[in-house]
């Protein structure tokens, strides 16, 4: 029975690794790693120079894909506590 109140962070947990998992392994394929020297000084650079001409209006796919899982993730955990919190105290 304890079991069962654990069980909404368990499935939590486990969304959150797999979703790490996930990210690591796309991060690697798309070339997020390859150059390390330059990423090393890119925070010593110029504001002007980081950003490129042309699209600066415009918001990129990954913005929406990043607050999408955000918001997923955020309605998971606050499902989760509200579950605790009801099952606990509200009878």
């Amino acid at each position: 029975m304890i079991f069962l109140g654990v069980l909404p962070w368990f499935v939590l947990m486990a969304a959150g690794i797999v979703a790490s998992v996930v990210l690591l392994v796309w991060g690697y394929r798309s070339g997020q790693f390859a150059d390390q020297e330059r990423a090393r000084y890119l925070p010593l650079r110029d504001r002007e120079e980081a950003v490129p001409d042309g699209d600066s209006g415009r918001v990129a796919p990954e913005i929406y894909a990043l607050v999408g899982l955000m918001a997923a993730f955020g309605l998971a955990l606050a499902l989760t506590l509200a579950l605790v919190v009801f099952k606990n105290y509200g009878g």
